[in-house]
């Protein structure tokens, strides 16, 4: 309960700050109590249904997010603009009340537009390629790989979009598939579709390999793991595997407060090989120090999701998104294929890396 109430506080100041706008332009009292209620409602709902695992509830409080965001956005930036104007003596918010229904056709278009351009970057895939720096290749290989994170699969996330990367995957002529964890949203018995079909589909040359993430722990990480080794994916646990003479190292989550550290697992590995360690939460990426390390890929973030979270997470992470080098290490951190709760993205792309 705690954590609620802690996102409760952090929350209350914008919502005080709608509450007053609401009552500039409405000229009631009410709101003050009305919006509050309105806002956190949901969360306390969505608290107590948790263990049930509601998809209607969820599916309803991803959109109910993804509007809320947005109204207490614009009605800061208007308290921001109001507050600038008394400078001058101008009583920006008066002006506003005489014109309510301008102000309710601005709000209706720009949720709209909003909607529509989130949904779409969150159903279009956006592929991204790659081409390793020759130095980081010991040996000569045409290994051709790609990267997802954060599939979030459940019973309203369904199959259907791993289908359409996976067949772009294959038209890209990918030899290996790396999955950067959170591959499940929670537990797999919320997951309607078959997802052994598609994965039996794909024959990729070298397979499917995957860390696990957060949300795989959150379900039952047990039952998970039997789940997903059940689809014919090979999960890397604190485990190395080398493929094509490159070195891979799968880091068990940072929510397994007993996996090992990176110097730990990089001690017994061959320095002539080319090393590639695949983490799920970028975090980590303070642990690089004098280990050699050339490329990091990680998830996670889902570069913020949504703005303007992407600027809290650019804040939060070394890397939230995309490539930055850090030493020598060449590191990438996906923006993810899903999302978590809210079916839309704005400021970031549903997305795959594809390297050669």
């Amino acid at each position: 309960m705690i954590w609620i109430l802690q996102r409760m506080l952090l929350l209350m100041f914008p919502i005080l700050g709608v509450a007053y706008i609401f009552y500039k332009i409405y000229g009631s009292l009410w709101y003050f109590l009305f919006i509050p209620v309105f806002t956190f409602l949901p969360f306390i709902l969505f608290y107590f249904y948790r263990n049930k695992r509601n998809i209607s509830l969820e599916i309803f409080l991803g959109h109910y997010l993804f509007y809320l965001n947005y109204i207490i956005f614009g009605a800061l930036i208007l308290l921001s603009i109001a507050l600038i104007f008394k400078i001058f003596s101008i009583d920006i918010l008066r002006e506003v009340s005489y014109r309510k229904t301008g102000l309710h056709t601005f709000i209706i278009f720009s949720l709209g537009i909003l909607s529509f351009w989130g949904y779409r970057n969150f159903k279009n895939i956006d592929i991204k390629n790659y081409n390793i720096p020759k130095e980081l290749i010991q040996k000569e290989s045409g290994l051709k790989f790609a990267f997802i994170s954060d599939v979030h699969l459940n019973g309203k996330f369904d199959g259907s979009k791993l289908k359409i990367a996976f067949e772009k995957m294959k038209d890209e002529n990918v030899e290996l598939v790396l999955i950067g964890g959170d591959f499940l949203d929670n537990s797999y018995k919320s997951i309607t579709d078959d997802i052994k079909s598609i994965i039996d589909e794909t024959n990729f040359k070298h397979g499917i390999y995957l860390v696990l993430g957060n949300h795989e722990y959150y379900g039952g990480i047990e039952e998970n793991i039997e789940y997903i080794k059940n689809l014919g994916i090979n999960i890397l646990r604190d485990e190395i595997v080398k493929i094509e003479g490159i070195t891979i190292v799968g880091r068990d989550d940072r929510y397994n407060k007993k996996r090992k550290s990176l110097d730990e697992l990089l001690k017994n590995v061959d320095k002539k090989s080319s090393v590639i360690v695949v983490d799920h939460n970028p975090q980590s990426l303070k642990e690089l120090g004098n280990e050699k390390v050339d490329l990091y890929l990680s998830g996670h973030t889902h570069k913020g999701q949504l703005f303007p979270f992407n600027l809290v997470v650019n804040y939060m992470y070394e890397n939230s998104g995309g490539y930055k080098k850090i030493g020598d290490t060449h590191t990438y951190v996906s923006s993810g294929l899903g999302t978590w709760m809210i079916p839309y993205r704005i400021g970031s792309s549903s997305q795959i890396m594809i390297f050669k």
